[in-house]
């Protein structure tokens, strides 16, 4: 970490350096440390899994959503209807085959494929009705466009996983670069989280 000390630093440059490396820099006052600086996705990033890990019961549904994942038990391609049932966010064609809606993709070329565990399924299902379908927006919209800009990066036990939020909802996914596939692990109900402050801005 390095060492903000001074009134003479450029705190744009210090700023810049954070966002651009993720670097987390000590603000010394009186030349004691007293602060860190890091970026707002770090921090929300950092939140997010202090709040999972404290809850036992979501982490054992991320592995369970993990393991379905893994087994075979999940919705891909035109089975992927099934987590929009009133095809609002997903077109089927007259040929059976499954398309996005127009607005959820700007460039075919850049486009990310999608796979959904069956409990994360059963987690959508489950949540009340504008939070459901602000979750289908995001799940075929925005989260399909921009995948690894849609959440913030978790840490500890939870690395390599993804979550934003929706509503009242988390939405906790993977991202596999090489096949351009994001991989919808689990939907997490965190309307009723402990301390749970709505100052999350993406």
């Amino acid at each position: 970490m390095a060492v903000l000390a001074g009134k003479g630093d450029d705190l744009q440059a210090v700023v810049d350096q954070v966002l651009a490396t993720r670097d987390r820099v000590v603000v010394e006052h009186a030349g004691v440390p007293a602060a860190i600086m890091m970026s707002l996705r770090e921090l929300e990033g950092l939140e997010y899994s202090i709040d999972i890990l404290s809850e036992p019961k979501m982490v054992r549904r991320i592995l369970e959503g993990e393991a379905a994942l893994q087994s075979g038990n999940l919705y891909m391609g035109e089975e992927l209807a099934a987590l929009d049932p009133d095809a609002r966010f997903v077109v089927r064609s007259v040929t059976g085959g499954l398309t996005l809606a127009p607005t959820a993709r700007a460039n075919e070329d850049d486009s990310w494929g999608l796979c959904a565990s069956m409990p994360a399924r059963k987690a959508l299902d489950e949540l009340q009705f504008p939070v459901a379908d602000a979750a289908r927006s995001f799940v075929f919209g925005r989260l399909l466009v921009d995948p690894a800009t849609a959440g913030v990066e978790l840490h500890g036990f939870l690395a390599r996983r993804l979550a934003a939020r929706v509503e009242t909802a988390l939405v906790i996914y993977r991202l596999d670069s090489v096949k351009r596939l994001v991989r919808l692990v689990e939907m997490l109900n965190i309307g009723g989280m402990v301390g749970r402050a709505d100052n999350h801005r993406w």
